[in-house]
């Protein structure tokens, strides 16, 4: 079974694979919730949406049953709040509920009424519905409620991240770094560049060690070839590798790649940054 939406980024309509040997499934008739059988469970997915903001907490945000109790080849026919519909094989109709807090959730997500999302998750201190605000804060790109979530669900890694992101002063790159965050490169790329961040669009690059992008990039905007040939033989040097790249190997002995002078002009493009911030 694969997901796409309908509308936002490019990012967003992109398909992804949310589970398989999927034999019914229904939408929830008021949130963004999914419920479905899938070989002998009974599965609602929770918050959906997880697949294009952290692939890594698709998992935390399921609740999984048994299905043996609905017999043979059931389906599920209604999703109504917290109440599925299943119908056994024999036509008979069978009434099961989840729970009712990631609805709850979902209200208060998207009226962003935050405060009374972080106080529902530390009334049921559970792990799901920590994980479902952690996406949700994230999509919605609320650091204060993703670190807290995160930090809940002993992601320490996300809330570092989090963390080194609310240090930056410009609300542009925290966009940018919210988007790398879920892991959409195209995305954070598209923000930098639209708003003429050029050499941090570069930069990003390089710390992703996309280093063909980075050049392109160089190349196209005429700025920081220097930079990133600079990075790519530092990289290469700590792995004690020859260079092997047909686009790097081009500008071999053909640009100056002076230490000092690229670490100057990294400092006065992050105070340009500032100053136009």
């Amino acid at each position: 079974m694969y997901l796409t939406n309908i509308r936002g980024s490019a990012t967003l309509k992109r398909l992804c694979k949310l589970g398989s040997m999927i034999q019914s499934l229904c939408w929830n008739n008021d949130t963004n919730m999914l419920a479905a059988v899938q070989d002998t469970n009974l599965i609602v997915w929770y918050y959906p949406t997880v697949l294009y903001v952290d692939k890594r907490l698709v998992k935390k945000t399921v609740s999984h049953r048994d299905a043996s109790e609905f017999g043979k080849n059931p389906v599920v026919v209604s999703f109504d709040g917290n109440h599925l519909g299943v119908r056994r094989v024999d036509g008979s109709l069978v009434t099961s509920s989840v729970s009712p807090y990631p609805s709850v959730l979902h209200g208060y997500a998207a009226s962003s009424r935050w405060d009374d999302a972080l106080r529902l998750c530390r009334f049921i201190k559970d792990s799901t519905l920590w994980a479902c605000l952690a996406a949700m804060s994230t999509h919605a790109k609320d650091l204060t409620t993703a670190e807290e979530a995160y930090a809940a669900i002993d992601e320490t890694d996300k809330v570092a991240y989090i963390q080194h992101i609310k240090a930056n002063p410009l609300r542009t790159v925290q966009l940018a770094e919210m988007a790398l965050l879920g892991g959409n490169i195209q995305d954070a790329e598209s923000i930098l560049l639209q708003n003429g961040l050029v050499f941090r669009s570069i930069f990003t690059n390089l710390h992703l060690h996309n280093w063909n992008r980075a050049l392109e990039l160089a190349i196209k905007h005429k700025t920081h070839v220097d930079t990133v040939l600079f990075f790519r033989k530092k990289y290469l040097e700590t792995f004690d590798k020859p260079e092997t790249n047909l686009q790097f190997l081009q500008f071999k002995n053909k640009v100056e790649l002076d230490a000092e002078k690229i670490a100057h002009k990294i400092e006065m493009e992050y105070q340009k940054e500032l100053q136009n911030g």
